[in-house]
Formats: C-alpha cells, sequence, structure tokens
C-alpha cells in the first residue's frame, strides 16, 4: 500500500484506504428441513480521498484495483463535497478481543448438527409447526491505511445461531424467533428453546386488551424501536443542521438519572469493537447519555470539526457510524420486573414503529408479538393492538426501571426496560 499512497500524496491529495476480507460458512434449515449449505469470500475496497478541500469515494469488490479506486476517487473528488477536516495522524489504539480461531475452525458437520438440534425441539413443540433455523461462522480481516501514516489491521470471528417458527392455528398466525451473536464459540440452545417454547405455549392462547395507559415491559428487541429515534437525535450531522432537538443541550439532564448511553469500540466480545473507525479515528469508550445527561454526540469528522468537538471514533465518510451502543443495565432480573407488574404488557416484536419523525421522539407502532400481564405472569397473547409514547417524556419522567439482562442485538446491547404511562389502543370485539 505504500506505493499507493505515496501516488496519492504526489497527486496533491490525502487518502484513507478500508480493505475488508471476510470468509463466511453458513447452514440454513427452513420448513424444517436442511435448505442450504454454502461458504463465500469477499473483499472490500473503500477509498477516500480529499484534493482541494474536495472529498472523492470510491469502492471495489475485485482485487489488484488499488490504483484504479485512486484514481476514481480522485475523479470524483473534483465535484465532491467541500470538506472541512482532514485525516488524522495515527493514535494507539485499544486491542479488543474478538478472535477465536475455533470459530474459524469450526467444521460444517458441527453447524449442522447445531441446526438440527434446534429444528428436532421445534418440531416436536406441535407436528403442525414450520421451523426455520440458521448457522452461520464469519472470520473477518479489516486494514485501514492513510497518508499520515496509519497502517493497522485486525482479525475478527462472528458465529451466530437463530432459530424460529411459524404456527397456523384457525385464524391465529404465531410467529417468534431468537438469535445468539458472538465473537467466540459459545451459544446457549437451552435459552434459546426455552424462549421459543414460552412464546408458543402462551401465544396461542388470545386475550382482549382494553384501550387504556399502562405499564409496559420491553424485550431489548422492543426496546430497540426507542433506541432509534434517540441515535437519530445523537447525529452529529443532524445536530450540525439544526433538525436535532439535542442541540446546544451537551450537559443538559435529557433523561432519567438511570438511563445512560454508551459508544464503545474496544469492547472484548464487540461484534461491532475495531481499532479505527473508517475515516481512521482511534476508536474508544464514550458516554453519549450519562445518568440522564447529554455528553456526547455521534460524530464523523466532519461534524466534530463543525461543531468544535472531538472525534470519538464513531466515523465513515457517509456520516456518524456507531459501534457497539450498550445501554447500561440496572439491578433487577427481568422476570422479577415482570412479577412486580399488577397488570400491564409486554412488548417483545413491533411492526410500523417509525413511519414518522424521529426528531419529535414519538413512536407509534403495532405491537406484532405481546403479552398482557396481570399478577406478575403472562397470560396469553395480545392481537390488534398499537402503542404510543414520547421516548423524551417517557425515558425521562416514567422510566421505572431496566433489567440487568442485556441483549447483544448486534452491537446493540440493551437491556428489559420497564416504562409507565404508556397508550395501548385496541380493537374490541
Amino acid at each position: 500500500m505504500k506505493s499507493l499512497l505515496e501516488e496519492a500524496v504526489a497527486r496533491g491529495a490525502d487518502a484513507t484506504l478500508v480493505a475488508t476480507e471476510s470468509r463466511n460458512a453458513s447452514v440454513s434449515f427452513e420448513a424444517n428441513r436442511l435448505k442450504r449449505v454454502g461458504s463465500t469470500e469477499s473483499l472490500n475496497l473503500d477509498m477516500q480521498v480529499i484534493k482541494a478541500g474536495k472529498l472523492g469515494i470510491a469502492s471495489s469488490t475485485k482485487p489488484g484495483t488499488e490504483m484504479q479506486l485512486l484514481e476514481n476517487a480522485l475523479d470524483v473528488a473534483q465535484f465532491g463535497s467541500d470538506v472541512s477536516y482532514s485525516f488524522p495522524e495515527p493514535e494507539p489504539p485499544a486491542s479488543p478481543k474478538v478472535y477465536d480461531q475455533a470459530v474459524a475452525d469450526v467444521d460444517v458437520d458441527r453447524m449442522i448438527s447445531i441446526g438440527e438440534e434446534l429444528i428436532e425441539f421445534i418440531k416436536a413443540l406441535d407436528p403442525a409447526i414450520q421451523g426455520s433455523a440458521s448457522v452461520s461462522a464469519r472470520v473477518i480481516h479489516k486494514s485501514i491505511y492513510n497518508t499520515r501514516g496509519l497502517d493497522a489491521s485486525l482479525d475478527k470471528t462472528l458465529f451466530t445461531v437463530s432459530a424460529g417458527f411459524q404456527f397456523v392455528e384457525g385464524q391465529n398466525l404465531l410467529q417468534s424467533w431468537d438469535w445468539n451473536a458472538s465473537t467466540d464459540l459459545e451459544y446457549d440452545l437451552e435459552t434459546m428453546k426455552a424462549t421459543l417454547k414460552a412464546d408458543f405455549d402462551i401465544g396461542r392462547k388470545n386475550v382482549e386488551v382494553k384501550p387504556g395507559v399502562y405499564d409496559v415491559l420491553l424485550t431489548p428487541v422492543g426496546f430497540q424501536a426507542l433506541i432509534s429515534p434517540i441515535l437519530a437525535c445523537l447525529d452529529g450531522r443532524a445536530v450540525m443542521r439544526g433538525i436535532s432537538p439535542f442541540k446546544d443541550r451537551i450537559g443538559e439532564e435529557i433523561f432519567a438519572p438511570s438511563f445512560s448511553l454508551i459508544d464503545d469500540g474496544t469492547m472484548d466480545g464487540g461484534l461491532s469493537s475495531q481499532l479505527y473507525d473508517d475515516q481512521g479515528v482511534v476508536c474508544r469508550r464514550t458516554p453519549l447519555i450519562e445518568k440522564g445527561v447529554l455528553r456526547e454526540y455521534l460524530l464523523d469528522l466532519e461534524s466534530a470539526h463543525r461543531l468544535g468537538r472531538r472525534p470519538i471514533g464513531t466515523g465513515s465518510p457517509g456520516g456518524a457510524n456507531p459501534n457497539n451502543l450498550l445501554v447500561i443495565p440496572g439491578e433487577t432480573g427481568w422476570e422479577e420486573l415482570l412479577r412486580g407488574m399488577k397488570k400491564g404488557i409486554v412488548i417483545d416484536h413491533t411492526m410500523g414503529a417509525w413511519a414518522g419523525n424521529p426528531y419529535t421522539g414519538t413512536v407509534t407502532g403495532n405491537i406484532a408479538l405481546g403479552y398482557l400481564v396481570e399478577d406478575g405472569e403472562k397470560v396469553g397473547r395480545v392481537k390488534d393492538c398499537m402503542f404510543s409514547l414520547n421516548v423524551f417524556t417517557h425515558l425521562k419522567s416514567n422510566l421505572l426501571a431496566l433489567s440487568r439482562d442485556v441483549k447483544d442485538l448486534g452491537g446493540l446491547l440493551l437491556p428489559y426496560c420497564l416504562i409507565g404511562g404508556v397508550s395501548i389502543a385496541s380493537r374490541e370485539s
């Protein structure tokens, strides 16, 4: 890469090249049968250049095309957007532990065996059930270089197991799924089975819900719908353009003291951990919201420069791109939170949330999979229900508790979230 970077400098440009090589092995089951066994390899080359204050970007998936990629990026830069930043000098990175040789070496027979075990379990729930499962092992080698002397690479492994079912009974369609993703060869099939069985057993019983205001326990998957607008408002470019309600509010308490949100690209075992972001900024652990107080935005180089802030390692050519995002968990198990509910709703999966403007904080959507809770127990599945709340209001004044249990949704690590005062609309019979 030295000659490539020297050529960029000779042409009067700063340059950054990100090269990502990956190898993926996978097996999948559909309709209770093994459907596919496959192996793929891929290469992605992403070049950024800054020449005369303008940005040029080019990409390729072909090896050996780096020089042509530089030419393409320089051509684009003639008509590119104006930028106010330059690529950074390299800083020493953390060394997150994200590689497990056992994942790289796992054989297809073992992956098939895992899938078969899950499918056999699902089939035993009911003869009419349709089960699906997938197992994948991925090995990634990511390198980054720039004309300021950056030359670094990181190896990472990802092992993912997922399973779910679809069950039709009369007019009732029930679907559920669960998964486990990690950077090592650890997985918990028994917990996945227990989740699927509980959803199957309780989901077959439909119960009516009267419209009203309820306490709601959001599972990590359900909680994700509330995090999405927060991330949109934290985006440095939205702040820069003045469309984020978080503009000029650094140091202000915007959520309850029990709510903290961290971006961390240095986590051992983090699915999105890396050494540097795609602009060459070293990754670090950064509190975004600390005990309810706004501390930082998600920044790329352009928004950091325009806002007068230090980059935090969440940049990409197109804007902010978070690493591992973690809502700091509470001290109570989710089952204890459930037992403490007199009457409420558990929301697991939502559908149609976020059709509106995320900067208003309003979340309205259908409850795709949820349960009525009475005296601390799930008594049945709710159908034809919608929920509505405002993230800014409810996470500041109505946040009752966060569980100590956390699920990694793919670089987004969330606990269960108990919120009061949520509006529920239903179609009563």
